[in-house]
């Protein structure tokens, strides 16, 4: 596992994820919004038809006296035939005969039986299109045959064809176009119930997206954002998962740098840490680390580091070594690094670097290096005079040692304000009764000029770069 790659990769798994959400999220919504167009048409159409149905009792009770039509109720059924958007035309059946249309037809010779309820004529003798009408009776021998308008359907026109069908065995779309009449006995009209007819929709796929598209664009952009950012808070949030993952599973290795005496003898050592991909690459910790602190794991990644260390070959060497380990405040307060730095400072000269990155918040600070100094560990003051490595920390808390940046070692051989500024510290901490640890030598030159100014514990590239435990129990043993 590589941490270089890994916001790449939960961005990339993260953003399928919710690419294939995003996918089900907007074919449900199509789904529904078809669904949605179909139920309302549906229903429209059934309003039609219910609408004829409901209005008998007032019809019967109207023309309960009704024989042939007279003048003024004929003016009452044209009036009722205007009225109601749906009709075309009421026709009057007595004795039956037909004796009165709305339409203006009057066919007193039609002999015609009038049966109540819905009926479809499958051709009509004016239009030759089929025609839907209701009958009911008004009178002991007076019928009333209304008929309904051409079919319309205003709502699914945009997404496909609709059509009612009858029997199953008839279907009429649009304008009463006839679809499909395949019954087995070819009369000329058929008599059915509401239960008999229901509405159906042949979607046209690219018709009803281009629809849907244009009408909902609003709500997948909303959508598309939504999953965006949903996938960059994920991303975000697994790769933190993935990194404290590595640190339980040991990804993150201690790698020791030693430090050494005047002498050049090896007498500690710096435990950094060191992120090993399943190649065996190491990474350095400017990869990982300011990610790590980013996030709130570094006390994870030292209590890591120090459990790591109990457990490896270090904990049999027979001589007192210093071993330090980087620490910020929030680390000072975590009971799991108390717990760990108790198991070291029995074998270990167990030093706390300090290498904070903002200024201490805590009133409490004070009493837990207390409560840690008790227990036989020490304090040190890291890169000091860089970042919120202030003077004050010196004079407010109890360290013990003090550790002068690299950024002042590497300049002291060419520039004289450099080495005035490392003169001062390690005078300061003489006063202060501070160990001067002096990082970053890099040179025989820079070794010679540190000596003469008294500091006697070094650590940089000159003696040794980071490694492996297994490699500094080598080179310590052979020492």
């Amino acid at each position: 596992m590589n941490i270089k790659y890994m916001k790449l990769y939960t961005l990339i798994v993260c953003s399928t994820l919710f690419l294939i959400i995003f996918a089900c999220c907007t074919y449900l919504l199509y789904q529904y919004d078809i669904d949605k167009k179909i139920h309302n048409e549906h229903e429209i159409q059934l309003k039609t038809f219910n609408s004829v149905v409901n209005s008998k009792e007032a019809l019967a009770s109207m023309f309960s006296n009704m024989t042939i039509p007279t003048l003024a109720e004929q003016r009452e059924l044209k009036r009722y035939v205007s009225d109601h958007k749906d009709v075309s035309s009421v026709s009057v059946i007595y004795k039956d005969y037909y004796v009165y249309s709305t339409f203006g037809n009057r066919l007193y010779s039609m002999e015609m039986k009038a049966v109540k309820g819905f009926s479809i004529k499958v051709k009509s003798l004016l239009t030759h299109k089929p025609t839907l009408s209701y009958t009911l009776q008004v009178g002991a021998n007076t019928y009333l045959k209304i008929y309904f308008k051409p079919l319309r359907f205003n709502i699914i026109d945009s997404i496909g064809r609709g059509y009612i069908t009858v029997f199953d065995n008839i279907e009429i779309g649009e304008g009463n176009q006839l679809v499909k009449h395949d019954l087995i006995e070819h009369h000329d009209e058929y008599h059915f119930h509401l239960d008999d007819a229901d509405f159906f929709v042949d979607v046209d796929p690219a018709l009803a997206l281009k629809q849907f598209i244009e009408t909902k664009y609003v709500y997948l952009l909303m959508l598309l954002l939504a999953c965006m950012v949903s996938s960059y808070i994920s991303a975000a949030y697994c790769k933190k998962i993935w990194v404290r993952v590595c640190i339980k599973r040991n990804i993150i290795r201690p790698y020791l740098q030693p430090i050494v005496n005047n002498e050049g003898n090896i007498i500690g050592a710096e435990v950094l840490a060191r992120w090993i991909t399943k190649k065996g690459q190491v990474l350095p910790p400017h990869v990982f680390i300011p990610y790590i602190e980013s996030k709130h794991l570094t006390s994870l990644l030292t209590c890591s580091l120090m459990t790591q260390v109990y457990q490896s070959q270090l904990m049999v060497v027979s001589k007192h070594l210093k071993l330090s380990f980087n620490l910020t405040e929030r680390c000072l307060f975590d009971e799991s690094i108390y717990k760990a730095s108790l198991l070291l400072a029995p074998k270990f000269e167990l030093v706390l670097e300090f290498t904070e990155s903002a200024p201490f918040s805590n009133a409490h600070v004070k009493a837990r290096m207390e409560k840690f100094h008790q227990n036989g560990m020490f304090f040190a003051l890291d890169d000091y005079g860089t970042g919120y490595s202030a003077p004050y920390y010196l004079t407010d808390y109890d360290f013990d040692y003090l550790k002068i940046d690299r950024c002042f070692i590497e300049q002291i051989e060419h520039n004289p304000k450099s080495i005035h500024v490392v003169e001062s510290v390690v005078r300061l901490a003489q006063k202060l009764q501070l160990s001067v640890i002096s990082e970053g030598v890099e040179t025989e030159k820079q070794k010679q000029m540190l000596d003469q100014w008294g500091i006697k514990q070094y650590q940089g590239y000159y003696f040794y770069k980071p490694m492996s435990v297994e490699s500094f129990m080598d080179i310590y043993r052979s020492h």
